[in-house]
């Protein structure tokens, strides 16, 4: 897996402290060139964000999709919900770029629109919460945007109770677990992009 994550605290995810572990690091054979990331802070969401945001995000894609070695390409943008999708959509405003996008809004069409990804003769770019991982797209991916670090929802209480879980020697873990789990998305989402070592894409 390209997330194991830091050693020790796998051990502990996994129940196995006090017994024989292997950990084998083995370096990517993809170039880092043909995978270049850049960090591009362009504002904080969150369940207070206002029309303001949403635009300033908008914004940032729709400029990302335009520069002239990407405007031929293929995109996706990953979003860690449905809900995200639907306001990124609303500010979509028809003008060539935009029409592009495709926003990927219900769960139960998400083979179908892969299909139309793949079958695309013009530079599509998807809009998705569902294909940060498990998806091969090899050659086709020019450029991806994580459009917000995929945290889990606090509002669940299943998820808040794991994030204050402790360990008698790890008072963070659980906070270690959700802030590690959220990184290994983002591995996992620019992976996507880059499938062979032949192959390039920007994140």
């Amino acid at each position: 897996s390209a997330t194991l994550g830091e050693p020790e605290l796998l051990v502990q995810k996994l129940g196995l402290e006090g017994r024989k572990v292997a950990y084998v690091e083995v370096p990517s054979t993809f170039p880092k060139q043909n995978r270049p990331t850049f960090y591009w802070p362009v504002c904080k969401l969150s369940a207070k964000s206002d029309e303001g945001d949403y635009a300033a995000l908008a914004s940032a894609i729709h400029y990302i999709a335009s520069q002239p070695r990407l405007a031929g390409r293929k995109g996706i943008i990953h979003t860690p919900s449905y809900k995200l999708v639907k306001q990124l959509e609303a500010q979509a405003d028809g003008t060539y770029v935009w029409q592009r996008f495709a926003f990927h809004t219900d769960a139960r069409f998400r083979d179908e629109i892969v299909d139309v990804f793949r079958r695309a003769q013009f530079p599509m770019v998807l809009v998705t919460p569902s294909l940060s991982t498990g998806f091969d797209f090899p050659y086709e991916i020019g450029f991806q945007v994580i459009a917000k670090v995929p945290f889990a929802d606090l509002s669940d209480p299943v998820v808040r109770a794991q994030r204050e879980y402790t360990l008698p020697d790890n008072p963070n873990f659980g906070k270690k677990c959700y802030d590690d789990d959220a990184m290994y998305q983002i591995v996992q989402a620019v992976g996507r992009a880059v499938r062979a070592p032949d192959d390039e894409g920007v994140s």
